[in-house]
């Protein structure tokens, strides 16, 4: 098969498998992340096969990148700041509760479930504890 026709072919698949599952999951009304995922899993490489990303090659990373300015986009446009004074207080505590809690967490499994040396854990340079072991 041609590798232009391929590759529309691959296109039109993708889209039409995330039409469907915005669909079914409005019909469902359930979250449209379940049908798309199930379709993904069915379609890729897992299930049937049917669609390659691969074959997209540097295209890939240009389609997910329009993507996801897409998303950021739609977001931008939907978001209410007259909502954003009552979740303030939430969202300080994610953003800073959250993030401690989290490098903590992930610092701690990372040294005792994968044996990582603590400055390692937290992602610090090499050069920065090296210094200190003179």
């Amino acid at each position: 098969m041609d590798a232009s026709l391929s590759i529309t072919l691959l296109v039109i698949l993708t889209v039409l498998a995330g039409i469907g599952g915005q669909v079914l999951a409005a019909l469902v009304k359930v979250p449209s992340i379940v049908f798309l995922l199930l379709f993904g899993i069915l379609l890729g490489r897992d299930g049937l096969g049917l669609i390659q990303p691969n074959q997209l090659g540097v295209g890939l990373d240009v389609l997910v990148s329009l993507s996801v300015a897409l998303i950021l986009f739609e977001g931008g446009l939907n978001l209410e700041l007259r909502e954003l004074g009552r979740v303030s207080g939430s969202l300080r505590n994610l953003i800073t509760i959250g993030v401690g809690i989290t490098l903590l967490g992930g610092a701690a499994a990372a040294h005792w479930l994968s044996e990582f040396p603590w400055p390692l854990a937290f992602c610090m340079p090499r050069s920065s504890w090296s210094r200190g072991r003179r």
